[in-house]
């Protein structure tokens, strides 16, 4: 009886050495799936400015910013916009154009920045808030015609700082997890 039961647990498989590339496109789209469904879930959570959200999301993009390369940075804040905007029925929406365009922007930055500097992930993670912020503010003003809407720029950075040290501490426990589970 106690044998048949071993037989039947699940065995750890060696995973061929010529298969990295195919470690690495199943790593990339558990982060799409992933980083989408916190777009969505987010989308959910209360913020105090009118069309606001949290940005927790954009903690894988911080993660590949700072530990990956930069195309897979600026790839994943795309497929984690158009996905995550799919899913909550908000493509093309002005809200849609303002974080798209932010989140790209601060994953160049930030991949920029990592690879210049010796910016720490949570000093990196403050100017990608501030980036995607700034930017999503220009298109956001653009699109309705006015500058009225940089009255609520001071709110959204103080609250953008929380978001910001959550991501930081994502992406780090992220990279150890990473690291440990799957190199």
């Amino acid at each position: 009886m106690r044998a048949e039961q071993n037989d039947n647990r699940i065995r750890k498989v060696k995973i061929p050495e010529g298969s990295n590339r195919h470690r690495k496109l199943v790593i990339f789209s558990l982060m799409v799936a992933l980083s989408s469904v916190v777009y969505v879930v987010e989308s959910v959570i209360p913020f105090p400015v009118p069309g606001g959200k949290w940005g927790f999301s954009n903690f894988l993009v911080l993660y590949l910013s700072a530990f990956s390369t930069l195309s897979d940075a600026v790839l994943l804040a795309v497929s984690k916009s158009l996905l995550g905007s799919v899913l909550s029925g908000s493509i093309f929406t002005p809200g849609f154009f303002m974080g798209f365009f932010g989140s790209i922007t601060a994953a160049l930055v930030q991949s920029v920045l990592s690879r210049l500097t010796p910016f720490s992930v949570l000093g990196l993670s403050i100017v990608g808030m501030v980036t995607n912020n700034l930017v999503q503010f220009l298109v956001g003003s653009v699109l309705i015609g006015s500058r009225a809407i940089y009255v609520l720029l001071p709110l959204v950075l103080v609250l953008g700082t929380f978001s910001a040290v959550a991501n930081a501490y994502l992406a780090v426990q992220t990279s150890k997890i990473v690291d440990n589970r799957f190199s």
